[in-house]
This record gives C-alpha cells, structure tokens and sequence, in this order.
C-alpha cells in the first residue's frame, strides 16, 4: 500500500486526534486509515449518487413520502456503520 505524509497539521488539531485515537485504543496511523478509509467510501457513495442522478434525469419524481423513507433508511445504516468504526475493538 501506498504511504501518505501530511506536512503543517496544526498542533491543536494533531493533540485532539491523538486523544480520540487513544480514546479508542488505537495508534495514531490505525485511527487516521480509518478516517481516510471512511471519506473514500463517502467519495464512492457521492460519485454513485451523481451517476445515478444522471441516469434518472428526465423520469418522473418519487412521491415525497418514499424518497423520504429511502433517505431514512440510508442515514440509519450511515450512522450504524459510524458506530461500528467508533467502537471497533482495536488489533
């Protein structure tokens, strides 16, 4: 796997994830794969989204109601997931 090398993180900043990754019981490096891992999945799920509302421009609308309960459906296992990553057990 490729490495990455992040110059000029303020100190404030640096100490806070630090204490979160400790929180977790984590290194450092284990705690930010997982936060870098995360936003790719976002990425992915953002780049699916456009592409799926390029495919559907021009049909007609889904009723308020049933858009509503997708979109409630999926911050539900949005928010499951967090939780599983918060409280993974660490290696």
């Amino acid at each position: 796997m490729p490495n990455v090398l992040i110059r000029d993180v303020p100190d404030d900043d640096l100490d806070q994830i630090r204490s979160a990754a400790a929180e977790r019981g984590t290194s450092l490096q284990s705690y930010l794969r997982d936060a870098v891992h995360a936003q790719a999945a976002y990425l992915r799920r953002q780049a699916a989204l456009a592409r799926t509302a390029e495919r559907l421009d021009g049909r007609p609308e889904v009723p308020a109601d049933e858009r509503r309960a997708v979109l409630d459906a999926i911050a539900d296992g949005h928010s499951e997931r967090a939780d599983r990553l918060i409280n993974r057990p660490a290696p």
